[in-house]
């Protein structure tokens, strides 16, 4: 396992029915020509998942998650729908369309014939926490400084190494342009940690069995909810496209930006602050047996590749019995932050027995991307070779 760690961290180095059209204020966008027309579809709105709990208003149903369900107004032609999960501080509409005028991912996999389900995560949008009692739980979202940084405009900070190779955000990424301020107004709080898995994951096979078996696909921070479906209810989950997955075993590089090492403790079940169905079975976090796997190394000066934490060789890793038995892509992008350190998720899940397709775009000819690559100038190209991967998975 250490020599499949190895030869992936060198790798790392190298509305309504009808047509709808966007509102976005992107004047630069608008100058330059880009229109943006949806694809066709149909639209219906639904709660999957709560509980009922004692209030002094009465009894009242929480904990429910918003689902936008999208079918072509052609007709769905493909026999599984795509459930999309957004990544953190955003919400569903990151799918709907990009800041520059032009059509997202939903768009794309509606010309193609799938029922779309988009889903706001617990917490977030229209999925907002209805009691009090869980506001302090909520964060406060990010500062544009840091989304600048790390998503839109990394080339101009130089923080890492690959920073350098971003050239696919379809404007200057700072603060003040107008495509820039579209993406950042969509940015808001988001709740991370134990109760946020435990309402998803319950959330997540509620939906699934209403609408059947179905592709997920998730981006960042939305990643852990697939994860935990495919452990919850994988008979469910036909295939897993992870959209650099956010789930940094036994640790979180949110910092990593900052040119130091700086992972914290977070985690404790590998990839995930709740239990899972390992084989061996664990009664508790502390029998997962850790240790670092590889060095963190530095091209011209700068962070290229942070060391991981995995399971230690012996006793013999542990098994994720259900997560294993999905499918999953994984990939990176050239300019991402997430090129770092995301190699550590799929040496983890590898590991485990998690059968993992990893790609990193620029080997099938993708160049110059961030983090948030569907809302870039060549999100379709990335699209295609998702569709590409599912339809090969899933016939």
């Amino acid at each position: 396992m250490i020599k499949k760690f190895l030869l992936i961290a060198a790798f790392a180095l190298r509305l309504g029915t009808g047509i709808a059209t966007s509102s976005a204020s992107s004047d630069e966008g608008a100058a330059a020509g880009r229109t943006h027309h949806d694809a066709a579809y149909t639209r219906r709105v639904f709660y999957v998942g709560g509980d009922y709990n004692k209030t002094a208003l009465g009894t009242v149903l929480q904990n429910q998650i918003y689902v936008e369900q999208l079918t072509p107004a052609a007709g769905k032609t493909q026999a599984h729908p795509i459930v999309m999960l957004h990544g953190g501080d955003l919400s569903g509409i990151v799918w709907l369309n990009k800041p520059d005028n032009g059509t997202g991912w939903a768009s794309f996999f509606l010309n193609q014939g799938y029922e779309l389900f988009l889903v706001d995560e617990w917490s977030v949008g229209r999925s907002g926490p209805e009691s009090t009692a869980y506001k302090s739980t909520v964060g406060s979202g990010i500062g544009y400084e840091i989304a600048e940084v790390v998503f839109t405009a990394p080339q101009l900070y130089n923080k890492y190494y690959q920073a350098r190779f971003h050239t696919q955000w379809p404007g200057k990424g700072t603060f003040g342009d107008p495509i820039f301020d579209d993406y950042f107004s969509k940015f808001g709080p988001v709740t991370l940690n134990a109760q946020a898995e435990t309402i998803m994951r319950a959330a997540m096979c509620d939906l699934l069995r209403r609408i059947g078996p179905a592709m997920i696909i998730a981006h960042s921070i939305g990643d852990q909810y697939a994860l935990l479906a495919s452990d919850e209810c994988p008979d469910l989950v036909l295939a897993h496209v992870a959209v650099e997955g956010d789930q940094t075993p036994f640790g979180s590089y949110d910092n990593a930006a900052n040119g130091a090492n700086t992972s914290v403790p977070y985690r404790p079940y590998g990839i995930a602050n709740t239990p899972l169905d390992y084989s061996p079975p664990i009664s508790d976090a502390s029998q997962l047996v850790k240790t670092t796997v590889g060095q963190t190394t530095y091209t011209d000066g700068l962070i290229s590749n942070f060391s991981c934490i995995l399971q230690a060789e012996s006793p013999a890793p542990r098994k994720l019995t259900n997560i294993a038995k999905v499918p999953q892509l994984f990939i990176v992008s050239q300019a991402s932050i997430h090129i770092t350190y995301d190699h550590c998720q799929v040496s983890y899940l590898r590991q485990a027995g998690v059968h993992v397709t990893f790609t990193y775009l620029p080997d099938v000819g993708i160049n110059g991307n961030g983090h948030f690559m569907m809302l870039e100038k060549n999100s379709d190209d990335i699209a295609a070779y998702i569709n590409g991967w599912i339809r090969k998975i899933v016939s």
